[in-house]
């Protein structure tokens, strides 16, 4: 065989050599081989090694071939995303904080200082605070009537005693009786009593329609009272009244009474007024 067969043949085999020489396969070129899969006939659930590709049972935790760690835990799962708000979502959470917190300084305000009469006692400067004064009975300071008896005279509406009354001559329709108030007041109601005796009641007429007419009120009050001896009431709510009157428009007639014949006059015992003083008088 000559030489240049010889040549030929060497180039058919792979050259060898130990780590560092020429020829030698470098080491790291072998560590990164894939590994080999599983080889057919593996038991069911089998484990391929990831270094030498050896089948190994389920429950081994490192290779029956080569001893390496056999890898089974799940690949890390990644930590989920931190939500992220807009600009108007914190907007309205700082609102919402806003209010809340706002709500409760006045709920701290409030159960603290609520008790020991400083805010009643406030309020009593203002405007407004008049308004909460106890409504109690008001004097007019001078009464007059369009009619009137000598011995029933119209003062005799504003004294307070049921043994007085006001007199009116025929019947007592159209009459006008003016109440005057110094200082103003604020009237909620007034109220007419008639003669409270059974048979001086009967036989003297007695008030039925009236227009009550208020100085500081547009408006006039256009009632009808019953034919009563209980107190009737009419509301007002004036609100700075020096001059109040009442027009009769109708009355009931007089009766007989035990045998007494019924009176041509008309008759009241007394008017009261209720309501309070105008803030500033």
């Amino acid at each position: 065989m000559d030489d240049d067969s010889i040549e030929n043949l060497d180039d058919l085999f792979e050259p060898f050599g130990l780590e560092g020489k020429p020829g030698a396969e470098p080491p790291q070129a072998r560590r990164t081989q894939q590994p080999r899969t599983t080889r057919p006939g593996s038991p069911e659930g089998a484990i391929a090694c990831g270094s030498c590709g050896a089948a190994n049972h389920p429950d081994n935790r490192h290779c029956e071939r080569c001893g390496a760690r056999l890898a089974r835990g799940q690949m890390p799962v990644a930590p989920q995303p931190m939500l992220r708000t807009t600009a108007g979502a914190r907007a309205l959470i700082v609102l919402a904080s806003v209010v809340l917190g706002v709500a409760l300084l006045a709920l701290l305000v409030n159960v603290f200082s609520g008790g020991d009469g400083t805010a009643a006692e406030t309020s009593t400067t203002t405007g407004t605070s008049l308004a909460t004064v106890p409504i109690s009975e008001l004097t007019p300071i001078r009464v007059t009537c369009t009619s009137e008896l000598a011995s029933f005279p119209c003062s005799a509406l504003v004294d307070g005693n049921p043994a007085t009354s006001w007199n009116a001559t025929d019947g007592g329709i159209g009459v006008d009786i003016t109440f005057l108030f110094a200082p103003p007041v604020q009237i909620t109601q007034l109220a007419i009593q008639n003669v409270e005796d059974e048979c001086r009641f009967l036989r003297n007429a007695r008030m039925k329609g009236i227009e009550v007419f208020i100085d500081d009120l547009t408006q006039t009050i256009v009632t009808e009272l019953e034919d009563s001896r209980d107190l009737q009431r009419v509301d007002i709510r004036s609100l700075r009244t020096s001059s109040l009157s009442i027009r009769i428009t109708s009355g009931y007639p007089g009766q007989t009474c035990d045998g007494k014949e019924a009176f041509p006059e008309m008759a009241a015992q007394d008017v009261y007024f209720y309501g309070r003083p105008t803030p500033g008088g």
